[in-house]
């Protein structure tokens, strides 16, 4: 009896999903909640155990494919549970029943060419250890004309499927063909999971999202000492404590001050000329974009208006360390009404901001650093920093958002004031 499985509605609005990663082949068996493949949806990935026992008869998807919620994933055999496929599965009681949905965000390693994990149609030529390559016959023929073996070619057609390109280097020594090509190396590396949600999100935010970027800097001398002071405290606690929970304590100060910022656009328009709103956001929902494995991900900080020094810090080295880990879920990467992007540890002295959309302005924090600067007349040295604000021009002007920077500048300079 065949069964096909569908994409399922995960239940946060979701409509459709990338795949990412097969746990399995074509031809393999698998036992109920057993790993069976990894659906980016619109917020994070998610690991979906298998519905069934039975055997893989034939993907629907590959990876780096999108498919609807409802559409089908993958066709089961369940003609005997596939209990006949020998050395496909473990022996009984090594598998753990997984949650019914475990959200993971998985790193880059695992977008692997699908002609490591998959077979698509064109037929398949021995790897080792089981696996396969796919390529069409036409290649295939090419292949032994040019003698080269498809058990050591990298496909890089749709869904890892071996192409004449791919052939064609792999007979001059994996560089493009042409004798102006011959010194120019390349690599191809597939454009899917995280990395390609990410260009999504940003193009739509540079095609909708009026973009203007305001830069200040903030002498952090007295916030250095203060961090410094409190070293004690936060290991008693044991607590990391970095500068970011003191510029989150001072924005949310600032932004309640300045709510056109903590807000998104509903646009207007349609048939009845609606003019549209500006939903300023009576909630401070904080996201912090953080570099991971995976790409870029942003967790938020629920309440962030709710919390002291210590459960911030606390909120930011719990959320920093699952997205790391690779463990964040789809519900922490939701409701974010602001953004902040920290580049300081990283490096940098300027950078200009994508607002993340629908938020309407978004953050950056640059490197702390000694500089020279004048005070009373004095060359001194002192621990400075940029700031930089990218914002929509729809929703605020210039002097608003150089208020609301002056503001936040006044916050972070005395920074007693936020304890």
């Amino acid at each position: 009896m065949q069964y096909d499985f569908k994409l399922p509605d995960i239940g946060e609005g979701l409509t459709e999903g990338e795949v990412v990663k097969w746990h399995v082949r074509e031809g393999d068996s698998i036992r109920e909640n057993q790993p069976l493949v990894n659906v980016l949806t619109d917020k994070a990935e998610v690991e979906i155990p298998s519905p069934k026992t039975g055997k893989i008869l034939k993907f629907s998807a590959q990876e780096g494919q999108k498919v609807k919620v409802g559409e089908t994933l993958v066709t089961f055999d369940l003609s005997g549970n596939g209990a006949t496929a020998a050395g496909s599965l473990p022996p009984a009681g090594t598998i753990n029943a997984l949650p019914p949905l475990a959200d993971t965000a998985r790193g880059s390693a695992q977008y692997q060419a699908a002609s490591e994990s998959a077979s698509p149609p064109g037929g398949s030529q021995g790897l080792g250890e089981g696996r396969t390559a796919s390529a069409l016959p036409a290649v295939r023929k090419l292949a032994a004309e040019l003698n080269v073996d498809l058990a050591q070619v990298r496909g890089t057609g749709p869904g890892g499927r071996i192409t004449e390109e791919n052939v064609r280097n792999s007979a001059c020594g994996g560089r493009p063909t042409g004798a102006e090509n011959d010194m120019r190396p390349e690599e191809r590396v597939p454009f899917v999971g995280i990395r390609r949600r990410t260009a999504e999100k940003m193009a739509l935010s540079k095609r909708t999202v009026a973009h203007v970027t305001h830069m200040d800097e903030a002498d952090l001398s007295a916030l250095v000492a203060l961090r410094e002071e409190l070293k004690a405290e936060a290991e008693r606690r044991g607590v990391k404590l970095t500068f970011l929970p003191f510029i989150l304590l001072a924005l949310v100060k600032s932004l309640r001050e300045f709510p056109n910022l903590n807000a998104t656009l509903e646009e207007g328009g349609g048939a009845n000329g609606e003019p549209g709103s500006v939903v300023r956001k009576k909630y401070y929902n904080i996201g912090v974009a953080t570099a991971a494995e995976q790409g870029l991900v942003v967790p938020v900080l629920k309440d962030a208006d709710r919390k002291d020094l210590w459960a911030l810090a606390a909120d930011v080295n719990r959320l920093t360390e699952k997205v790391r880990a690779n463990k964040i879920e789809a519900s922490e990467l939701q409701g974010g009404t602001f953004t902040v992007t920290n580049v300081g540890p990283i490096g940098g002295l300027f950078a200009t901001p994508i607002v993340n959309h629908p938020e309407v302005a978004i953050l950056g924090v640059m490197k702390i650093q000694k500089r020279p600067v004048v005070r009373d007349g004095t060359i001194v040295a002192r621990d400075m920093v940029n700031l930089v604000l990218s914002f929509d021009h729809r929703v605020l002007d210039g002097a608003e958002a150089a208020q609301f920077m002056n503001m936040l500048i006044r916050r972070l300079e005395n920074p007693r004031t936020l304890l």
